[in-house]
């Protein structure tokens, strides 16, 4: 059985030349893991962001090489390497200008951008200027944590200052599929759609959101196990 992440690199075939990742509860995980993958094809990689992102200090971003400034254009990426770029901020690393993004596509096989903030919270709903998702994009991965069930909305949603606090349940996660402002907001090219750490819920919760959302690209699994335990067949 393929993993979580051959899934998903399976689903994005031929579409993987600009990866946007948004939402919550594993982000940067899936940006490590995917570039890792991609590399080991031998392909030529770039991570990034559209927003912030930690220092590499920070977080170990497992990349070959680290730039700041333009030097990056000047690199001769070898295959199978991944390169890290951003601007230095004075507490995170911040986005370059979209325009450098969209003309090192020309540099790199696979761009991996990481999209959205969440502040650490393992759910989302968007405000009106994230995220950031660029026009060059060709495939998205949205992400949410799938592992809240019972947990306080107001305390594990970022964004939901706005609803009634209640606790997380099915209906939760529904509404994040649905709402103008959830998982689905300013996805561009494939896209695909990731509630992680499933691996913690129970399987019934699983098939009734599958089933509910049968025409979605749901997957369902664990990025920290690289499983997938179900996905939505489009």
């Amino acid at each position: 059985m393929a993993t979580l992440i051959e899934s998903l690199q399976k689903h994005f075939s031929g579409n993987e030349s600009c990866i946007c990742i948004t939402g919550s509860g594993g982000k940067t995980t899936a940006l490590i893991q995917l570039s890792e993958a991609y590399a080991a094809l031998q392909k030529r990689v770039l991570v990034s962001t559209t927003t912030k992102v930690r220092h590499p200090e920070d977080r170990d971003y497992h990349c070959d090489h680290y730039f700041w400034d333009e030097a990056v254009f000047s690199y001769p990426c070898k295959k199978g390497e991944r390169v890290f770029y951003a601007k230095r901020g004075p507490i995170k690393a911040e986005a370059p200008p979209l325009e450098d993004l969209e003309r090192l596509k020309e540099y790199y096989d696979v761009l991996i951008l990481e999209a959205d903030g969440a502040r650490g919270r393992g759910l989302k709903l968007h405000s009106g200027k994230d995220p950031v998702v660029p026009s060059f994009t060709t495939a998205t991965l949205a992400i949410a944590s799938f592992s809240l069930f019972g947990q306080s909305l107001s305390e594990h949603c970022f964004g939901c200052e706005s609803l009634d606090d209640r606790l997380i349940d099915e209906e939760t996660y529904s509404l994040l599929l649905t709402h103008p402002e959830g998982m689905q907001k300013r996805m561009k090219g494939v896209c695909a759609i990731l509630f992680n750490q499933a691996e913690r819920t129970d399987r019934t919760k699983i098939e009734n959101i599958r089933t509910q959302f049968p025409n979605l690209p749901l997957f369902f699994g664990s990025l920290e196990q690289n499983v997938l335990i179900e996905r939505n067949i489009i």
